[in-house]
C-alpha cells in the first residue's frame, strides 16, 4: 500500500551523499533544465549524482525521467544508484523497462537500489485496497516537531507543513485533522476502517561542517492512533552545503532529514498491520 521503500540504508547513503557534493547553482525557471543537463554531460560524477538526486525531489517530468533512465547507464555507480533511486521516488511507470533492463549491473549498490525501485514502481502501480469509502486505508496525525536545537516556533510549524505534505502522497493515506480529539479519532477510524497512525518527531541535532555545509538529525516515532503506543522509530539526516548558517539554511537541511526518513514511512505503516494481524 503506497510506496514501500526498502533498504533505507542504501537509500540513506544517498542522501548523505550530499556531504561531499558540490553545490548546484539555483536557476529560477530553468533548474530542472540546468539539472538535466549537469546529469547529462558533467564530467564530475559528483554532480551528476547531486544532480539525479536532485531530479528525484522535483515533480516528475517526461524530460527529467528520460534523463534518469539515461543516467542507469552512467560509467560511476553512484551516478547509477541515485538515479535508481531518483526514479523509485518519482514512480514513473515508463522508467520500468530501463530499470529491469539495468537489472544486472555490475555493481553491488546500484543493483540493489535498481531493485527497490522496480519493486516500488510496480507496487505503486498495483491497485491500492481501500477503505469503505473507496479511497483510503491509513488515518496519520502528524504533530508539530520538537527541536533539541534552537529552531523558532515558526520554523517548526513550516515543518510539520513539510511532513504533512510528505505523508499526504503515499497511496492510501487520509491525514487527521490537527488537535483532533481522541473521540472524533475513534469515530473516524470505526466508521471508515482505517489504521491509524501518530507521527511524533524531533529535529535532534544540527551542526555546521567545517566547510560550511550544514548538517541535520531527525527522528520520528511512529506511534497508535490516538492511543500513541509507539510502533517503530524512523531516523534520517541530510547535509546541505553553500547554505550558510541562518533558520532558512538550517530549515533547508532538516526538511531533506525528514524527507529521507518519511521514505520508511509505508513500510513501517503496513508492517504494523501486520504485527496487528
Amino acid at each position: 500500500m503506497g510506496k514501500r521503500l526498502g533498504n533505507w540504508p542504501l537509500l540513506s547513503a544517498l542522501w548523505l551523499a550530499l556531504v561531499w557534493l558540490a553545490p548546484l547553482p539555483v536557476l529560477a525557471d530553468s533548474r530542472g533544465d540546468f539539472l538535466i543537463k549537469m546529469l547529462s554531460t558533467s564530467d564530475q560524477f559528483r554532480v551528476r549524482t547531486q544532480a539525479a538526486l536532485a531530479l528525484g525531489s522535483r515533480a516528475p517530468e517526461p524530460a527529467a525521467v528520460k534523463a534518469l533512465v539515461g543516467a542507469l547507464k552512467d560509467a560511476h555507480p553512484a551516478v547509477r544508484a541515485a538515479s535508481a533511486g531518483a526514479l523509485e521516488i518519482l514512480k514513473d511507470s515508463s522508467s520500468l523497462v530501463a530499470l529491469k533492463a539495468a537489472r544486472k549491473d555490475k555493481d553491488t549498490g546500484a543493483r540493489s537500489a535498481i531493485e527497490h525501485a522496480i519493486a516500488t514502481i510496480e507496487k505503486a502501480s498495483a491497485p491500492v485496497v481501500p477503505d469503505a469509502t473507496g479511497s483510503s486505508v491509513y488515518y496519520v496525525a502528524v504533530g508539530t516537531p520538537s527541536s533539541q536545537s534552537g529552531l523558532a516556533a515558526p520554523s517548526l510549524r513550516e515543518l510539520r507543513d513539510h511532513m504533512v505534505k510528505e505523508v499526504a502522497v503515499f497511496n492510501g493515506v487520509r491525514i487527521a485533522p490537527e488537535n483532533e480529539g481522541q473521540a472524533a479519532a475513534t469515530s473516524v477510524l470505526r466508521t471508515r476502517k482505517l489504521v491509524g497512525y501518530y507521527l511524533d518527531s524531533s529535529v535532534t541535532k544540527i551542526e555546521q561542517k567545517p566547510d560550511g555545509a550544514l548538517r541535520a538529525q531527525v527522528s520520528i516515532i511512529v506511534g497508535t492512533y490516538p492511543g500513541r503506543a509507539m510502533r517503530v522509530m524512523l531516523s534520517g539526516a541530510a547535509t546541505v552545503s553553500g547554505g550558510g548558517s541562518g533558520e532558512s539554511a538550517k530549515l533547508q537541511a532538516v526538511e531533506a532529514a525528514f524527507t529521507g526518513a518519511l521514505r520508511r514511512l509505508p513500510q513501517a505503516m503496513e508492517s504494523g498491520i501486520a504485527r496487528a494481524e
